[in-house]
Formats: structure tokens, C-alpha cells, sequence
């Protein structure tokens, strides 16, 4: 017989379903047991041993290993894993003294980041107590990707944003700003580092090329682009009538920032039904709580234009035949009063 390795994945697979599910393999069942004995700063701190940003997870995960969760097996709920994160970032004492130091001998070697997203600042966490010199050039004026700029501050307070980039940035990382790298080439050229980390994510929407796309493009928007644009600060209202296509996570962000800015007539138009909603449950419930409409079996067809103002959309009323996955169109309906869609 031998000694368990817990250095193999499949370890977890085989007896702990939430901790193979998370992507990070965060010890889920220890922090639980730490935060039920109240041991909070510890709780945190072995969370922050697999993901650098505990506060902030706790506020914005997926959660898959919530489904994975074996309470599930004799109860119809999950245990809570994600908001216990929570409770240990929020409940933690003083903790300067146990996050890592950068080292006092540095080994000479310098890393090039690029981004100073999630990625880039994990990466310098991690390498700068080994004695690398990490430099993060970040093409906005301040740090955390898609964290800050996508991500509505009502579920990301920036507070807990900048808590936690801090425990990183203050290790000694040399950040330029406002600093965008047109040219990898370029920089590779320069020879001035010995490793490079592209650290830039993949922000992208997604289109909907339906008739009246570009003559309505005035009032049509890419959700997460709009999202980004309410950041800056290039959107700040919307008119009452708004309609968001799609269901996912990105759409729920859309719907309830639309609140936010003075919609008052907000509906989340899905294709299918329930079953294949891709937004979390909690998502979907925290919208429908602000009284948002979502609409199911409403394939898109076409957005409305006349005299060059955008008036609505048709949508196909669908039927999903969940045996074989299989829509049907039942017929047609028209939406009007539309002034932004995101």
C-alpha cells in the first residue's frame, strides 16, 4: 500500500467531487471546515494558495463546483461554496504579514507581461518571491483587465478590487501604463527580457448580423463592449425600452446595469427555453428580483427601421422539441418601442 499522492488530479476526481470541479482544485472542503470554526484569515489565506483573488471570485465565479457539490445527493441545494469564499474575504483579520514578500536576492532574470489582467498579476505573485523582476505593461491607466472594466461594480465593488490587486502590486511589480504594445515583434526585438507573458484575455462579443443591424446600429449594441463603455463612462443612461438578446452571465450584467441607468421596461429575449439558459441560476434570479422580463422561444429575425429610427424587432415564436433538441417556429411577434438594445 501506498500513500495517497494529492499531487494527482484524479485524486480529486475520486473522492472530492467540488475540489476536481474547480478549475484552481481550491481545497473546498478544508476552508469550509476553517470558516465553520471561525477561522477566517486562514480560510482565506489557504484559498489564496490555488487563486490569488478569493474577495473577488467570491463575488463573480461560475461556480462549477456547485453542481459537483454531494450535498446535491440527499438535498435539493448545494452547499454554498462560492459565497463561503465570501465570508472568509469578508470576515478575515490583518493578513500583510502572511502574504508572500519579494525576495531580498533577486535572481537577475526580468519577465515582460502584458496586460495587468488576472493572468499577468498571478503570474507576478508567483514569480516574484523567487527573485524575478516582473514589468506589466498595461494599455489602460489602471490595473485589472476585464475585472475593472466588464464587470458592474454592484457585484464588484471596486474596493475589493484594488484590496486584492494590491496584495500584488505592492510586492514591487513595475507596471507602465497607459502603454499599449502594438508589436510583440518589437518587444521580443528589444531583447530586454528573458521571458514574456501575453496576458491579454479575449474580451470579445458576439454579433447578431440579422436585416436592420447596421441602418439601427446607432442604438445597437455588443454586450460586453457596452459594458466596458459604461466603465469609461460613454454611456451613462438608456432609454426605458430595453431589450437584451442572449442569456447568458454577459446579458444578466447588461439587464440590470440597464436598470441602473433609468430602463424601466427591460426584457431578456431568450431562443430556447430554461433548460438551456447559459447564465447562472443566481444571475438569472438576481435579475428577475429587479424585475426583469425574460422572454423564452424568441428566435430573432430582424430589427425594425422606419424613417431611420430604430422601432423594435421581430422575433420567431419557436417551439424546442427537448427530445431531439429541435426548434419549430410557431409563428411571429413584433416588439416595438425599442430605444436601446444591448
Amino acid at each position: 500500500m501506498h500513500p495517497t499522492d494529492t499531487r494527482d488530479p484524479q485524486y480529486y476526481h475520486r473522492v472530492v467531487d467540488c475540489q476536481w470541479a474547480c478549475p484552481a482544485h481550491t481545497n473546498v472542503p478544508e476552508y469550509i471546515r476553517l470558516i465553520a470554526d471561525g477561522k477566517y484569515t486562514e480560510s482565506y489565506m489557504l484559498n489564496r494558495e490555488s487563486n490569488v483573488f478569493p474577495g473577488i471570485l467570491g463575488r463573480t465565479c461560475d461556480r462549477p463546483c456547485e453542481p459537483a457539490c454531494r450535498r446535491t445527493r440527499v438535498e435539493d441545494e448545494p452547499v454554498a461554496i462560492c459565497r463561503l469564499k465570501r465570508v472568509a474575504a469578508d470576515l478575515r483579520g490583518e493578513i500583510d504579514h502572511l502574504l508572500p514578500k519579494a525576495a531580498v536576492e533577486k535572481n537577475g532574470k526580468r519577465i515582460a507581461l502584458i496586460g495587468a489582467g488576472p493572468a499577468s498579476l498571478t503570474v507576478a505573485n508567483d514569480l516574484i518571491p523567487l527573485g524575478y523582476h516582473c514589468t506589466i505593461f498595461e494599455a489602460l491607466p489602471k490595473p485589472g483587465g476585464l475585472m475593472r472594466t466588464n464587470i458592474p461594480s454592484f457585484r464588484l465593488p471596486v474596493e475589493v478590487l484594488e484590496e486584492e490587486m494590491g496584495m500584488i502590486l505592492n510586492m514591487g511589480v513595475e507596471v507602465h501604463y497607459n502603454h499599449c504594445i502594438d508589436s510583440l515583434k518589437e518587444l521580443l526585438d528589444e531583447g530586454d527580457f528573458d521571458a514574456y507573458f501575453v496576458g491579454t484575455g479575449a474580451p470579445k462579443g458576439k454579433e447578431l448580423n440579422i436585416p436592420g443591424r447596421t441602418e439601427g446600429d446607432a442604438n445597437i449594441h455588443i454586450g460586453i463592449e457596452w459594458l466596458e463603455s459604461i466603465h469609461f463612462g460613454h454611456i451613462d443612461s438608456v432609454g426605458e425600452h430595453v431589450l437584451v438578446i442572449g442569456v447568458g452571465n454577459t446579458a444578466m450584467d447588461c439587464c440590470r446595469s440597464s436598470k441602473r441607468l433609468g430602463g424601466k421596461d427591460i426584457k431578456v429575449m431568450a431562443r430556447k427555453s430554461r433548460p438551456y439558459f447559459k447564465a447562472s441560476p443566481w444571475e438569472l434570479e438576481d435579475a428577475e428580483d429587479e424585475e426583469v422580463e425574460i422572454l423564452v422561444d424568441h428566435s430573432p429575425q430582424c430589427f425594425v427601421i422606419e424613417d431611420g429610427q430604430l422601432k423594435g424587432m421581430i422575433f420567431d415564436l419557436v417551439k424546442t422539441n427537448h427530445a431531439i433538441a429541435f426548434q419549430h417556429c410557431e409563428g411571429r411577434t413584433f416588439i416595438n418601442f425599442v430605444h436601446q438594445v444591448a
